[in-house]
């Protein structure tokens, strides 16, 4: 590494007086001879970049520990450079734009997840949290959305998707099957019981007025 330190500075140094012996013989015509020296030199300059100890000496350079903290980014600069980026008109239009890209939301999405996650368990348990979700859920404007939401072609679709995989499952299947046989069965036994007094209510009236019509009766032979 000692000898790879050396190469690189006299590399720069050759490179060095290269141009400036270029320049010195150009004085006669200056036009003519810059943009060959300086593309000669240019591509002296690549060849070197390119060279295994020309890459040897710029990853030495890299993994020096005071480039590495002078080059080292915090995250607190990283937030706000994206928080500068978001307030310029330029990036918001383009934000705007990416969130009607299906594939971008999901992708933001996912990457966000954990974090909303961790974000709605803590808000769960806030008290002024849970009392504000109770009072958004009552609140007519809330009702309204909720129910034009339920009547729109792609919420039933959806729905009858959930209904439909949920059905593939054997055990919900079964759940489903004997929840329905039991609201059938309370549905008939309500209405044989609705029958039953209906019935009980009719009878009740045929017998008083059978005893009304014999009373009137002894009233006459008498």
């Amino acid at each position: 590494m000692k000898k790879l330190s050396k190469v690189w500075p006299t590399a720069l140094v050759v490179l060095l007086v290269t141009g400036c012996g270029g320049g010195t013989k150009m004085g006669a015509d200056v036009s003519g001879a810059t943009q060959p020296d300086y593309t000669a030199t240019k591509q002296m300059v690549v060849d070197i970049l390119h060279s295994p100890e020309g890459k040897s000496a710029v990853e030495a350079i890299l993994n020096d520990p005071s480039v590495k903290q002078q080059m080292a980014v915090n995250e607190t600069d990283i937030a706000k450079a994206v928080e500068k980026n978001l307030e310029t008109q330029k990036n918001q239009s383009f934000l705007a734009q990416q969130v009607k890209d299906p594939q971008f939301v999901s992708a933001f999405a996912k990457a966000a997840q954990p974090e909303l996650t961790q974000i709605n368990k803590q808000l769960m348990k806030d008290p002024q949290y849970q009392k504000d979700m109770l009072i958004l859920l009552k609140s007519p404007e809330f009702t309204k959305n909720l129910q034009d939401l339920m009547q729109t072609p792609e919420f039933r679709g959806q729905i009858m998707k959930v209904m439909t995989e949920a059905l593939q499952n054997p055990s919900f299947r079964m759940q489903f099957e004997d929840a329905l046989k039991q609201a059938v069965a309370q549905s008939m036994q309500n209405a044989g019981s609705q029958k039953q007094q209906s019935s009980g209510g009719q009878g009740g009236g045929g017998d008083s007025g059978g005893n009304s019509s014999g009373g009137g009766s002894g009233g006459d032979s008498g």
